[in-house]
């Protein structure tokens, strides 16, 4: 029971080392976490509506391209009461990744169609987003 109890203790000792590690590695990330209103599909990407703290609606524009393995973008799907939202990922300050939670049925209210329209390709050129809450 003694040696139990020690193995344990050691292994958490362990674990708590490399924990503490890896913070002192990683640098600050904040996240913040919003509901979405509506996601729109397009051939370049997604437009996803939110509501602001003002109570007014924002918007912004995810290509397609940031949708890749290491990209700036994930979309997750999945279903309930929850989604849609999506989490945006600052890092040092500056934005870093955005994880899109959306229905996972296409059918679902929070998913639209965008229309072409001249000048799509200039709203899905962004590196970066610039959110305002």
């Amino acid at each position: 029971m003694k040696r139990t109890v020690i193995l344990v203790t050691l292994v958490l000792l362990v674990f708590g080392v490399f924990a503490v590690n890896a913070q002192e590695q990683d640098p600050k990330l904040y996240v913040k976490t919003v509901g979405i209103m509506k996601i729109l599909n397009h051939a370049l990407g997604y437009k996803v509506l939110y509501l602001k703290s003002t109570m007014e609606v924002g918007e912004f524009y995810v290509p397609h391209r940031w949708f890749k393995a290491g990209g700036k973008a994930e979309l997750i799907l999945g279903s309930g009461q929850a989604f849609p939202y999506f989490s945006v990922f600052y890092r040092e300050g500056k934005f870093d990744h955005i994880k899109i939670y959306a229905a996972e049925n296409i059918g679902h209210l929070s998913w639209g169609r965008l229309k072409r329209q001249v000048g799509d390709s200039s709203k899905f050129e962004a590196e970066t987003l610039d959110l305002e809450f």
